[in-house]
């Protein structure tokens, strides 16, 4: 009983950060080059044989047995999201794989949003200020008018400025967001470059968050319901161990 109620504790925590990360996704459907978080709950089964069960990240969290435990991992979406065209000079798409780099305090940060601005020294930067990087350092477009090649070289007045930085990792879907629409990679995972050949930049573009709203919602739904189902397991044990406890010494006296 007691190990019951510690069962469904563990589950409600678990559906909880399920549940915060489907609302995170949700509220950023609309945020430029947002890579959404899929969210697996996993059942825990122990040595039982066949092992254990997961339920896939759009959908809820699977049937949930006595005396397993569940257990939660995250991966980042990395399949790409639609591209608009917006027309603005300083907006750029990435259209295959790929993240921009942008320095800040705390390091490298990497990005699928290709919203940015020219600052008072005319060095390109993001919305939030920090600056974009290129194979050699934070880009100053001095004059006014700005193309973008494929490959990501940046031309100014008939003269090369520089190349965006552009990197891609092994293992992407462990990049971690770290607000403002960043990412940040774990020590373990380095940053790669990559060939001219394999980048391909579309200047006027941005793209889109890869969030699907009616099915985050969906899956939202689901794993509140799940939640309330396990909510109310711990209630039902929380009497029956109340009962043993209070009433069933007094029977048997």
């Amino acid at each position: 009983m007691i190990r019951s109620l510690h069962t469904a504790e563990k589950a409600m925590q678990v559906l909880q950060v399920k549940i915060d990360a489907l609302a995170n996704n949700l509220a950023n459907a609309d945020a430029t080059g947002f890579r959404q978080v899929l969210t697996r709950v996993t059942e825990d089964t122990g040595s039982r044989p066949g092992g254990g069960r997961s339920a896939s990240p759009a959908t809820g969290t699977g049937a949930m047995t006595k005396g397993s435990a569940l257990e939660l991992t995250n991966a980042l979406d990395v399949r790409p999201g639609a591209i608009k065209e917006t027309g603005r000079q300083t907006d750029f798409a990435l259209m295959g794989k790929g993240f921009f780099v942008v320095g800040t305090d705390g390091g490298e940060r990497y990005t699928r949003n290709g919203s940015f601005m020219l600052n008072e020294k005319r060095q390109l930067i993001t919305p939030d200020g920090q600056l974009v990087q290129g194979d050699g350092g934070p880009l100053t477009i001095e004059g006014r008018d700005m193309s973008v090649e494929p490959d990501g070289t940046i031309v100014s007045d008939g003269g090369i400025v520089g190349r965006l930085k552009i990197v891609d990792f092994d293992q992407a879907y462990r990049l971690e967001h770290q607000g403002a629409n960043l990412l940040k990679a774990p020590a373990d995972l380095p940053p790669k470059p990559l060939a001219k050949q394999e980048i391909a930049v579309a200047q006027g573009h941005l793209e889109e968050s890869n969030v699907n709203p009616i099915d985050t919602l969906v899956a939202m739904i689901q794993a509140q319901r799940a939640f309330e189902v396990q909510a109310k397991i711990m209630s039902t044990e929380d009497e029956m161990l109340n009962k043993a406890v209070n009433y069933l010494p007094r029977a048997t006296g």
